[in-house]
C-alpha cells in the first residue's frame, strides 16, 4: 500500500482537529471583539500621530513624557481658539445648512411629481403620496447612517467613554512607545526580534506619514473649499469648507459625500451657480488626487486606487462606517508588514 494511502496516526488527527478549532475559536473572538479592536487600532493612530510631535521634542531635549504633555496643551489651546474664534460663525452655518438642504429636498420632490404627471399625459395621479414616501425613505436613511456611523457606541455616554478610551490609549503609546515595541518583539523567538522590530519601524513610519499627509490634505482642501464657495457666493461656505476637510480623512468617498450638500446648497441660489459648485469640486479632487497627495504621501504606504475602493466597500459592508475609517490604514499596516516579514526574507533581504 502506497504511504499516502495510510491512514493518519490518531495523535496527528487529535492535533489537526484541536488546530482547527482553535482557530475557529480565535476568529470568533475576534469576530466578537471586533469593536474592541477597532477603539484599540484608532488610540494607536493617536499615538502615533502624537509621537511625530513628541519625537521632535525628545530630540531637543526634552523629557518624553513632558514632551507629551506640551503637544496636548498645545491641541488643547489650539482647539479653545477654534472654538472661540470660528466656532459660533460655523454653528450658525451649520443651522443655515439645516434649513437650506430640506428646501432642496422639497424641491426635488415637487420635480419627481411634475415629471411624474407629465410622463402619465397630465392625467395620472402617484399611487402613493410620493412626498411622504420620499421623506419617509429620507428619514430612514439618515437613521441608518448615523445609526451606522459609530456603531461602538449607541449613547452620549458610550461616545464620550470611547472618545476618552481611544485617548488614553494614545496618550500612553506616546508616552513610552519602546515598552510595547519591545511587549511585542517578546513574542516571536529571538532570531526573528530584528526583523520583527524593523517591521514595526516601517510599520509606524508609514502610518505617520500617512497621517500627516492626510491631516495637510484636509487643512489644505477644508480652506480651499470655503474660499471657492465663499468666492462663488455659496451660503455656509465655512461650515461646507469644515464638512469638506473632515470628510478628506475618508478617501474616494469622502469628497463625494462632502461635494453632495454644498451643491445641494448651490441649487437654492440657481442651476447655473450648482454647475459651476459642482465643477468646482470636480477641480479640487482633480489637483488633490493628482498634484498633492503625491507630494505630502511621500513615504507613506501607496495602496493601487482599485485595491482602495474594493477594501473600502468591503469594510463599510463588514463593519459600516467605522471600518469605511479606518479602510487606508489597515491595508497599510499589513502590506508593510507583509513586504517586511514575508516578501524581503523570501527574497534574502536582511532586516533594517
Amino acid at each position: 500500500m502506497d504511504r499516502t494511502d495510510r491512514p493518519l496516526p490518531p495523535a496527528a488527527v487529535a492535533r489537526a482537529v484541536l488546530i482547527t478549532l482553535g482557530l475557529i475559536t480565535l476568529a470568533l473572538l475576534l469576530w466578537a471583539g471586533r469593536n474592541v479592536l477597532f477603539v484599540l487600532f484608532f488610540g494607536v493612530l493617536v499615538g502615533v500621530f502624537l509621537t511625530v510631535f513628541t519625537d521632535r521634542l525628545v530630540q531637543w531635549g526634552v523629557p518624553r513624557v513632558l514632551s507629551v504633555v506640551l503637544v496636548l496643551l498645545t491641541m488643547a489651546g489650539l482647539m479653545g481658539a477654534f472654538s472661540v474664534l470660528l466656532w459660533p460663525t460655523v454653528r450658525d452655518q451649520l443651522s443655515t445648512l439645516g434649513r437650506e438642504v430640506p428646501q432642496v429636498a422639497e424641491q426635488v420632490v415637487e420635480w419627481t411629481q411634475t415629471q411624474y404627471r407629465d410622463l402619465t399625459g397630465g392625467t395620472g395621479e402617484p399611487s402613493v403620496d410620493m412626498e411622504e414616501e420620499v421623506r419617509g425613505t429620507l428619514a430612514e436613511q439618515a437613521g441608518a447612517v448615523i445609526g451606522g456611523a459609530m456603531p461602538i457606541i449607541n449613547t452620549a455616554l458610550g461616545a464620550v467613554t470611547g472618545i476618552l478610551v481611544v485617548l488614553v490609549i494614545g496618550i500612553y503609546t506616546a508616552a513610552d512607545p519602546g515598552l510595547y515595541r519591545r511587549g511585542v518583539e517578546h513574542l516571536v523567538p529571538p532570531r526573528h526580534r530584528p526583523r520583527v522590530g524593523e517591521a514595526l519601524d516601517r510599520t509606524g513610519h508609514s502610518l505617520r506619514r500617512w497621517m500627516m499627509g492626510t491631516l495637510i490634505n484636509m487643512v489644505i482642501v477644508g480652506t480651499v473649499t470655503a474660499v471657492g464657495l465663499w468666492l462663488l457666493g455659496i451660503p455656509a461656505a465655512i461650515a461646507l469648507g469644515v464638512i469638506a476637510g473632515l470628510l478628506e480623512f475618508v478617501p474616494i468617498a469622502g469628497p463625494i459625500l462632502a461635494a453632495i450638500p454644498g451643491i445641494a446648497v448651490a441649487l437654492t441660489v440657481s442651476p447655473m451657480t450648482a454647475l459651476w459648485v459642482t465643477l468646482f469640486y470636480v477641480v479640487i479632487q482633480q489637483v488633490e488626487g493628482n498634484v498633492l497627495t503625491p507630494v505630502v504621501m511621500r513615504g507613506a504606504a501607496h495602496l493601487p486606487p482599485a485595491l482602495t475602493v474594493v477594501f473600502q466597500t468591503l469594510m463599510a459592508v463588514i463593519f459600516g462606517f467605522l471600518g469605511l475609517l479606518l479602510a487606508v490604514p489597515i491595508p497599510a499596516v499589513v502590506m508593510v508588514m507583509v513586504k517586511t516579514l514575508y516578501v524581503e526574507p523570501m527574497e534574502g533581504q536582511p532586516a533594517g
